[in-house]
């Protein structure tokens, strides 16, 4: 007589192990959604060679890390308003009290912009300033136009007393206001830039250029009229 070998697993064991996994599940989403900005899509790298974590930028791009060249994606020249004259591209001024980790943030905006705006400047602002080592946290203010005050009362930024997003030094935070959200860009040596790239500044009302400066800025003395 054949006997038929019995399955010793129940379906209790089923269910703990299932109630296991979506456990371990939540998990890993809830890590994730607190730190959006430390994925390794965008470069993170908890173990990485660079010391700020942000390892794929320091190792394999160009711009202020030394590593493999790679050149930024050229600037567009009519993304403002379609149609209106905004005369000659401004002149980047070169302030050498501007401390070099805000130059750096400006090098890493170039290489993560979009070709067009995603209406999503003040998130890839924030992402840059964060893995440049200007600011220490993610900054949590929700609206562009809250970014200035935000910089100066949290981390130390200096607001720059230029009367015009065009004589703002590179290196800079620009921020605009405006009945709605605003705008934030950093500037650069070859523009404006923040989710995508310009070579003119933003046509919204004009709030503020902000910075971490090493000692009082020569370009934003209040001694010039010009500015």
């Amino acid at each position: 007589m054949k006997t038929t070998p019995q399955n010793n697993s129940s379906p209790s064991s089923f269910r703990r192990l299932a109630l296991t996994g979506l456990v371990l599940l939540a998990g890993s989403v809830s890590g994730l959604a607190s730190n959006p900005w430390t994925s390794s899509s965008m470069g993170w790298s908890e173990k990485g060679s660079s010391p700020s974590g942000w390892s794929s930028w320091d190792s394999t791009h160009g711009g202020t890390f030394g590593g493999a060249s790679e050149a930024p994606r050229p600037h567009s020249r009519g993304k403002r308003s379609a149609g209106k004259n905004y005369g000659p591209v401004p002149t980047a001024i070169r302030d050498a009290a501007i401390n070099p980790v805000m130059l750096k943030a400006g090098s890493i905006a170039e290489h993560r912009a979009e070709p067009h705006s995603t209406r999503l400047c003040w998130r890839y602002v924030k992402e840059a300033l964060v893995a440049s080592g200007s600011v220490d946290s993610y900054p949590q203010s929700t609206f562009a136009k809250q970014a200035g005050s935000e910089l100066v009362n949290k981390y130390g930024f200096v607001k720059l007393p230029v009367r015009s997003a065009a004589r703002a030094p590179i290196g800079s935070v620009i921020v605009y206001g405006g009945a709605g959200p605003g705008h934030v860009e950093l500037r650069t040596s070859a523009g404006y830039v923040s989710d995508y790239r310009c070579a003119w500044p933003s046509g919204l009302p004009f709030i503020g250029a902000y910075a971490r400066v090493e000692k009082p800025t020569l370009v934003a003395s209040t001694n010039n009229p010009g500015l």
